[in-house]
């Protein structure tokens, strides 16, 4: 199913959020039947360590830390529980079977999909399990032409969607002029340019490291010529002129791909008028929500690497460059978190 932006907004938050931890309560069930498919719970009738689970499973050099993260994601479904401490051994839940049925009609509102029977979750859990006996890195997404395609699909499930309209409407409200930082493949600055108050006001620059997504989003925007995209990296000071000239901006699915997010905060403060507002939205966080294994696992063999960050470590780098914290919503471990300028952004 296809919702309008209009169709989306309507729905509160909290039902999203809802749809959201659905949509990763269906990919437990999924990690749980790739395990037993292939024999990782056999090999945990007998309770076992981190390390002695890699040698009788055969997992390859390297790959430890995913064995350990689907160890935890089994653990957090219930298909495997700790026994002891220092080190933990975990065991097979022998009688485990999914708690309850999955709700189809929350399943549609997160992916659009009429059943989660039908999401993707299956092949791409069961390589990652797979993957454990096999040499090599699995980079399941990069930022290249050839996952520009697999990158639009995830932008534009339903819940993520929601979460980037959701800065879309923060950010038209601040002004007319506005930043998409890490704007990938062009997405959301189409939908800033169909949002925006004004008509026809407004100037629209998207900021993406990657030469391909700047290709592509190039080739989408065509046309509007209130919108350009400049190839930059968040990492390092951004060369845009003009102090204080964005009304706002927003970062969309990246800001856990940063190493050092000073210079972004230090752009930021430079590029953002007092008073401008700046949106992070689905920023991957370490919060121990129920999702937090399940999306640990997902990400533990993707390329480039993510580095989840605390929300507090958040508002502290946001608060040393003058921004305060205004408004937040949470999906499971993904925060949309809205910082208001102060006068201390230009001290």
């Amino acid at each position: 199913m296809i919702f309008t932006d209009e169709e989306l907004l309507r729905i509160p938050q909290d039902r999203m959020a809802a749809a959201y931890m659905e949509y990763r309560r269906s990919g437990y069930e999924f990690v749980y039947r790739a395990a037993l498919e292939n024999g990782v719970l056999g090999e945990l009738v007998t309770p076992g360590t981190v390390a002695q689970f890699v040698v009788r499973h055969g997992v390859v050099p390297g790959k430890t830390v995913v064995a350990e993260l689907l160890l935890e994601a089994l653990n957090r479904c219930g298909a495997v529980r700790r026994v002891g401490d220092r080190p933990a051994r975990f065991a097979a839940v022998t009688d485990y079977v999914p708690p309850r049925s999955i709700d189809d009609e929350l399943i549609r509102l997160a992916t659009g999909k009429p059943s989660y029977r039908e999401l993707g979750y299956s092949g791409s859990f069961g390589r990652v399990v797979a993957s454990l006996t096999c040499e090599g890195k699995q980079a399941l997404s990069g930022f290249d032409a050839s996952n520009a395609d697999l990158w639009d699909q995830g932008m534009q499930l339903p819940y993520y969607r929601y979460a980037r309209l959701c800065a879309v409407r923060t950010l038209v409200s601040a002004g007319v002029d506005l930043l998409d930082l890490a704007s990938g493949t062009g997405l959301g600055l189409l939908e800033l340019a169909r949002h925006a108050i004004g008509g026809s006001q407004g100037r629209f620059v998207g900021v993406e490291v990657s030469p391909d997504f700047v290709r592509v989003s190039a080739e989408r925007i065509a046309g509007t010529p209130r919108i350009r995209v400049v190839q930059g990296d968040l990492e390092h000071p951004l060369a845009l002129p003009g102090a204080r000239r964005f009304d706002g901006a927003m970062l969309v699915g990246a800001y856990h791909y940063l190493r050092d997010s000073a210079p972004l905060w230090q752009s930021l403060a430079r590029l953002v008028r007092a008073g401008g507002v700046v949106c992070l939205a689905m920023a991957y966080f370490r919060t121990g929500s129920y999702d937090q294994e399940l999306v640990d696992l997902r990400y533990a063999q993707r390329h480039p690497v993510a580095r989840p960050r605390t929300r507090a470590q958040v508002i502290a780098e946001a608060g040393a460059a003058g921004f305060e914290l205004e408004r937040e919503f949470w999906f499971g471990c993904f925060g949309w978190l809205a910082f208001r300028g102060t006068a201390a952004q230009n001290a």
